[in-house]
């Protein structure tokens, strides 16, 4: 895989405090990759960085081969970007605010505009002055803006925040074809962690300033180690005994009368046999899969809320 954006032993700084410690990865084309962390890891840090937004105390970045540090301008040539909202001249429209940002770039025709509008899905409503956008049409034309000059590295904070569901899953798809048809590197960072599980292809969690991993969702999401089960029966408390007696070590508890547990998937036929020969009639058996939520915080050891 080619890679687009090298993050290397990178460390920020300010009054002596660390604020980002050391942290490495990668980020290649065609991928999107979602960066987490608790509040205060340092994401919003890492991001100012990596569009030359703040300096680096050590380290360095490199864009398509180019380093931030010694090279600023062509690297970040690579790289289109929406921090925070995007701000737009509201009385003009959509066109006309894609207009003016062409004329800072080169090599942004009529033919590029046009494009872009209709990737976005904003040609219908692009003559329309900006003030009559809706939030997700503002964030699509914020989106257009960024992908103008045809970056390799999109980076993107918090692409859906204020938006409703719909508008949610229109973002998560023009991200997908993005990657698909354009073959860049989308760099998302998202407080919505079950976005992030339908969204991207890899996660890198940062905590503490820290690195902590980066893995493959669809990897960490499989992962066959200890999985959750429900058991339900009309025998609550001889259910209960009977599972703890088969699996000491494992968390069993009764929720809503139901048997919740841990245990490997190898050994639910043995427990199933075990509670039918005790006279538990056995209602339902299921596993329950956990969410790019519950995998975050088992890695964190967090339990409070994400930025």
């Amino acid at each position: 895989m080619e890679t687009v954006l090298s993050i290397q032993n990178v460390t920020k700084k300010i009054k002596n405090k660390t604020i980002i410690d050391n942290i490495s990865f990668e980020v290649y084309a065609g991928e999107i990759f979602g960066f987490l962390g608790p509040n205060g890891a340092g994401k919003t840090t890492t991001i100012r960085m990596l569009v030359g937004l703040m300096n680096i105390s050590s380290g360095d970045i490199h864009i398509c081969g180019s380093s931030i540090k010694t090279n600023f301008e062509k690297a970040v040539r690579n790289v289109g970007a929406i921090v925070e909202n995007p701000e737009m001249y509201k009385f003009l429209s959509g066109y006309d605010n894609l207009k003016q940002y062409a004329r800072m770039v080169s090599g942004v025709n009529k033919e590029r505009i046009d494009e872009v509008v209709e990737l976005v899905g904003l040609t219908d409503r692009i003559k329309d002055k900006v003030k009559t956008y809706s939030l997700g049409m503002r964030q699509r034309l914020g989106l257009a803006q960024a992908l103008l000059h045809r970056p390799r590295v999109l980076i993107l904070d918090e692409p859906t925040n204020g938006l409703d569901p719909a508008g949610i899953r229109e973002i998560r798809d023009y991200l997908k074809k993005l990657t698909r048809e354009e073959n860049m590197a989308v760099i998302v960072s998202s407080h919505l962690l079950s976005e992030m599980e339908m969204m991207c292809d890899r996660i890198g969690i940062i905590q503490n300033g820290k690195m902590i991993g980066v893995q493959n969702v669809r990897e960490l999401m499989h992962e066959q180690k200890m999985q959750s089960f429900i058991i339900s029966t009309d025998q609550i408390q001889r259910a209960f005994e009977i599972v703890k007696s088969a699996i000491p070590n494992g968390k069993v508890r009764i929720m809503k009368q139901e048997i919740h547990f841990e245990a490997s998937k190898k050994s639910i036929p043995s427990i199933v046999k075990q509670l039918v020969e005790n006279d538990c009639e056995i209602y339902e058996v299921s596993k329950i899969n956990k969410t790019l939520e519950d995998k975050f915080l088992e890695i964190t050891g967090e339990r409070g809320g994400v930025v």
